[in-house]
């Protein structure tokens, strides 16, 4: 069984032959091959198993035709784990720089890791509305990731803005708990497979809001409605209890920004390796532009596969140069 030769863990500057930045489908993908090839490697995550561990159902990853996103990130998880992957789980790299061929980086906690190579695997974060007091009321019935919070609904009227795959998902998940599920579409019509719009449109729960946009939040200590450019039942103030905002995602390239990334329209530019413009730097995942921008779990698995084993080749390359 493949393990990792770590240096000494109370070293306070381990070196490592890669450091993987995310620990979601890519990430942790990423460290199994890592971990099979006998690299010295560690994954820094600040959520394990990432955005995909929020999701109520993954029905397209082979082997599951249904699991949920916790689970199957767990099972990732234990796997990378089992093959002695070293995971840095609730820590956020705040800082990277490339001196003299060696990258450094700091974690927001403060610890400074240095590494041969490093993989960005960083995903995407929640885009959001920027209404004036959306941030003051997340928590306060805003919310970000059904999955997470629905119970707190239960019984209650909930609004979903969206109408791709997340939101409809979104609120087929919420109409199990919920009293009624407004689902609120820009658009003209839904956006994404079929089969969601198909159960949205067969369930009896929640109705579906076409053509509308949402202005303002209301609310002091918690929501209490939204204002709509259109009239419901003849208010244009929509009253709920919750409102989940699933209009997408966008990448976080904070880290990439440091070291002068090549980026097209904010994702990360990759080749067919996934290498990036910096000599060293792989990334993999919903951040790139790999996979023909087809950004699902099982693509993000492949790129992460596809630059370990480029950055396996990268690493021996190195060893017979500095041999001779």
């Amino acid at each position: 069984m493949a393990r990792n030769d770590l240096k000494d863990p109370n070293d306070p500057n381990p070196m490592y032959d890669l450091i993987i930045i995310g620990a979601g489908p890519a990430g942790l993908t990423a460290s199994i091959y890592a971990s099979r090839y006998k690299i010295n490697h560690v994954v820094v995550g600040e959520i394990p198993g990432g955005l995909i561990s929020q999701a109520h159902n993954v029905c397209n990853f082979p082997t599951y035709q249904e699991i949920s996103g916790f689970e199957l990130m767990e099972k990732m998880k234990n796997h990378t784990e089992g093959l002695g992957g070293q995971i840095m789980s609730m820590e956020k790299i705040s800082k990277i720089k490339k001196e003299n061929d060696i990258f450094q980086l700091e974690t927001e906690s403060g610890k400074i890791l240095e590494a041969k190579s490093v993989l960005l695997a960083t995903g995407t974060k929640y885009r959001k509305l920027g209404l004036e007091d959306e941030a003051r009321l997340v928590g306060r019935g805003v919310a970000y990731c059904a999955t997470c919070d629905a119970m707190f609904f239960k019984d209650k009227i909930v609004g979903v803005v969206g109408g791709g795959n997340s939101a409809m998902t979104a609120a087929l998940y919420l109409s199990e708990v919920a009293k009624k599920v407004y689902l609120i579409v820009r658009g003209d019509k839904l956006k994404g497979e079929m089969v969601w719009a198909e159960n949205i449109s067969n369930n009896k729960k929640i109705e579906v809001l076409f053509e509308t946009n949402v202005l303002r939040l209301n609310g002091e200590n918690k929501l209490e409605s939204i204002e709509l450019n259109k009239e419901v039942a003849g208010n244009k103030n929509l009253a709920l209890d919750g409102f989940f905002i699933e209009i997408g995602t966008e990448p976080d390239t904070t880290l990439s920004d440091m070291l002068g990334v090549e980026l097209d329209r904010g994702y990360i530019v990759v080749d067919s390796r996934q290498k990036t413009n910096i000599e060293g730097l792989w990334s993999a995942g919903d951040i790139t532009t790999g996979s023909g921008l087809f950004r699902q779990v099982i693509t993000a698995c492949s790129e992460g596969a596809v630059a370990v084993y480029d950055i396996f080749s990268y690493l021996e390359k190195k060893k017979e140069d500095n041999k001779e």
